[in-house]
This record gives structure tokens, sequence and C-alpha cells, in this order.
């Protein structure tokens, strides 16, 4: 594959390294620690998509084990990341939970159901499902807040805003993914061209409006 046609096939790593390089210009020692963990997730996962992108495309590899490394860690990253945004007591009882219930099921599906060298779909809802429901409390936070200043200066929002976007569209999808590949193969990959990689490029363009807004140091 030249390399004209494999940015074409995968241009969706544009609209990654768009987010990462702006967290690289505007990061700042100042930030809290679960934004610096956040910001430095959201850089490494630029170089781990490439690689992805260049294992499938030019050299024809097998990459679901690698994303399946990527989606585990961020959906860890992403609970560490809410715990310290969110000011409810449950939730954060919930969340700490979670950091010992979901790498248990993905051991557990990894060694049991999907193995490690297919795409781990029940992971990936299982993850996907916690950060849209953790997404969906600090939107309601928000609305329930006092504060006065518009939300659309908070940089969290737009966090929350783009993995609702996207893991809303990705989750159903990746749910029933083994019955549309049984029954609707056509439908299932122009879905997933034409739906997820857009919602995919939407994310990432959230995610950058929100670092934009990102100024000094965050709670």
């Amino acid at each position: 594959m030249s390399l004209l046609h494999f940015l074409k096939d995968y241009y969706t790593i544009f609209f990654v390294w768009l987010t990462g390089t702006t967290v690289a210009i505007l990061y700042r020692k100042s930030w809290s620690l679960p934004m610096k963990v956040f910001a430095w997730f959201v850089m490494v996962y630029v170089l781990f998509d490439t690689a992805g992108n260049v294992m499938a495309g030019i050299y024809k590899m097998n990459n679901h084990f690698f994303y399946n490394l990527i989606y585990t860690v961020q959906f860890l990253v992403l609970a560490f990341f809410f715990y310290y945004q969110l000011d409810s007591h449950l939730i954060k009882k919930v969340i700490r939970a979670y950091f010992w219930i979901f790498p248990l099921f993905v051991l557990i599906n990894t060694i049991f159901f999907q193995g490690f060298y297919t795409w781990q779909t029940y992971s990936f809802v299982f993850g996907g499902i916690f950060v849209i429901l953790l997404s969906i409390a600090y939107l309601w936070q928000l609305y329930d807040s006092e504060e006065t200043q518009s939300i659309f200066r908070d940089p969290v929002f737009w966090f929350s805003l783009s993995l609702l976007l996207y893991f809303t569209v990705t989750v159903p999808y990746f749910g029933m993914l083994n019955y549309l590949l049984q029954n609707y193969p056509v439908f299932s990959l122009k879905y997933y061209l034409l739906v997820i990689d857009i919602s995919f490029c939407l994310h990432n363009i959230v995610m950058t409006i929100g670092f934009l807004c990102l100024k000094g140091s965050m709670k």
C-alpha cells in the first residue's frame, strides 16, 4: 500500500494527531495530576494509534491484541480522571470498585472467552458503558451546579461531551458486532466506515476544543 493510499484509508490519524499536537503544545507542569495523566495518555495514544494503523494498513498484521491493550489502559485512565472531577461520594466508591472489577473482567474475558488476539468486544462494551455513565454524571453535575461560569469554558464539559458522543455510537455497534458480521457483513463495514470513523473524528475535534479551553491548573 502506498503512503497516499494509506493516508486516504486511515485519515482518522490526522484527527488523532490534531488532538495530540494540541495537548503537547498546551501542556503545563502546573496542571493537576489527573489532568497530567489524561494529557500524557492522549499524547501516547497518538503514537500507539498510528502504530496500530501502520500494522493493519501497511504490514497487514492483526492489530486486535494491540488495541485490546490500548483500550484497557484508556478505560482505566478515564475512570481515574473522572474520579477527581466528580463530587459524588457514591460515584467515587463505584469507581474504586471498577478499578478492581474491570481488569479482572478483562483477564477473565482474555482467558476464557474472546482471547488475546481477537477484538475483545465484551471488554470494550463494559468499559465504554462505564465511561458513558461517568460522562453523563459529570454533565449532570454541571447542570445541577450553582456556579455561574459558562459550561462552554469548562474543559471537562467538552471531554465528557466528546466521550459521550464516541462511545454512544461505538458501544452498541461493537456489542452487536458478531451478529452484524454474520448476518449483515456489508452493512457492518459501511457503518464502520461512515459512522464509527466519522464519530471518532468528531470525538477528537471536540476533545481538542476541550484542551484549547484549558488554562492554568484545574481541580
